[in-house]
């Protein structure tokens, strides 16, 4: 079986296609032909290092496929279903074996592959910061990033909340992010002059310390998805359960919510893929191909 293997972590050199076993099946497993995986920063990061991972490491950790085979103890219903799959061994490869079945969640017919595997990283993460935002007593909300895929899914998230919504985007990033608030009837959102300090909440998703510098210094309430070790800066990292999985397919179904795609490669045009994820600007999410 194919998989793309991390190596090493030099980067894109690290990178090797390699065969290898299909995982041992058992009474509770079900094994998935991969179709497509988002290709996420998380990755990236472990590529190169910045984050430890255990080598030789197949890539990935979210993928959509079909069934193909269940176990005894699993219902055959599942067979030729398409699934959404978290599997902490890696989906970059052919074929995944799952083993604990409320990791694998049935996708709606009327989402696309596309969508339904870019709730991972992307919109999963936006609701774990939704939630929080929706529960703390902050009424100003200032977000960074807020034109990535994690901030264009938490804006619409937030569309009908009565909370102040102030994203910060790069000036570069203006015109798209624009455009796709116009694509997805986001209201219009106003700058961050003369906030309420004491109302304000910042929720930083790009990850640049400059863009948090201010708030620091005047002790504005931060949380972070991309900053681990900055004073005064309380870091999350969260999951949510297969049920809000189930829940939010169910948005993508309804419409309520889309998510932007840039662009899809083949899983033999990986290195093209990371290459073009690192040397441009976030326009959706990147995806790959196994089909």
């Amino acid at each position: 079986m194919k998989a793309v293997i991390q190596r090493d972590t030099n980067g894109i050199k690290a990178l090797d296609f390699g065969e290898i076993e299909v995982e041992k099946f058992l009474p509770t497993s079900i094994l998935i032909k991969t179709s497509m995986v988002p290709l996420l920063p998380y990755d990236v990061m472990k590529l190169n290092g910045k984050i430890p991972v255990t080598l030789p490491h197949v890539l990935g950790y979210g993928a959509v496929g079909r069934v193909e085979k269940v176990g005894k103890f699993r219902s055959e219903k599942l067979i030729n279903q398409r699934v959404l799959v978290l599997n902490p061994s890696g989906t970059f490869k052919e074929r995944i074996t799952s083993h604990i079945p409320p990791l694998t969640i049935p996708i709606p017919d009327a989402v696309t592959d596309s969508q339904a595997v870019s709730v991972v990283g992307g919109l999963d993460t936006a609701f774990v910061l939704y939630k929080k935002i929706i529960k703390s007593s902050h009424q100003i909300i200032v977000i960074t990033g807020a034109n990535s895929v994690i901030g264009l899914a938490l804006l619409q998230l937030l569309k009908s909340s009565d909370k102040t919504i102030v994203p910060l985007i790069r000036e570069k990033s203006a015109n798209y992010f624009q455009k796709r608030c116009k694509d997805y009837q986001l209201p219009v959102y106003s700058g961050d002059e003369n906030l309420k300090l004491e109302a304000t909440l910042v929720v930083d998703i790009a990850g640049q310390e400059i863009l948090l510098k201010s708030y620091i210094e005047r002790g504005v309430d931060i949380i972070s998805i991309a900053q681990q070790n900055i004073l005064g800066v309380r870091f999350i990292s969260e999951g949510i359960f297969p049920g809000e999985y189930a829940k939010l397919l169910e948005l993508l179904k309804n419409g309520d919510i889309i998510l932007p795609i840039d662009r899809e490669f083949y899983y033999h045009e990986i290195k093209e893929a990371i290459n073009y994820q690192e040397n441009f600007p976030s326009r959706g999410r990147n995806l790959i191909s196994f089909v």
